[in-house]
């Protein structure tokens, strides 16, 4: 399925994209114990990190493409900027690094 700009720039598509990122977000939230003091130091800790890494990629996804659909409809028929996109987005790179440097693990 070919998603096209007449498609993107719909206000129900980045609506829809903001709230899914929103609501991965809180499992990424719900799921980082995984990465945590307890969760990192059991034998299947990289199956922890990885899967924590990859509800965080599927949320910076979704928030980026969430950002791409309000700013396409930010050109097309104006409106705010995607303020709560952008800060999912910005904390996903923030939990990344902090993840590639183990910090939640301390």
């Amino acid at each position: 399925m070919k998603l096209d700009r007449n498609q993107l720039a719909k206000p129900a598509t980045g609506n829809a994209l903001s709230v899914a990122a929103g609501l991965c977000f809180f499992l990424a939230a719900m799921m980082l114990p995984l990465v945590g003091p307890a969760g990192s130091r059991v034998d299947h800790a990289a199956q922890n990190k990885a899967a924590f890494l990859g509800i965080l990629l599927s949320t910076l996804v979704l928030a980026a493409m969430a950002v791409a659909s309000k700013l396409e409809l930010r050109k097309s028929a104006g409106g705010p900027l995607p303020w709560f996109s952008i800060l999912v987005g910005t904390a996903c790179i923030l939990a990344f690094v902090v993840l590639l440097f183990d910090g939640f693990a301390i």
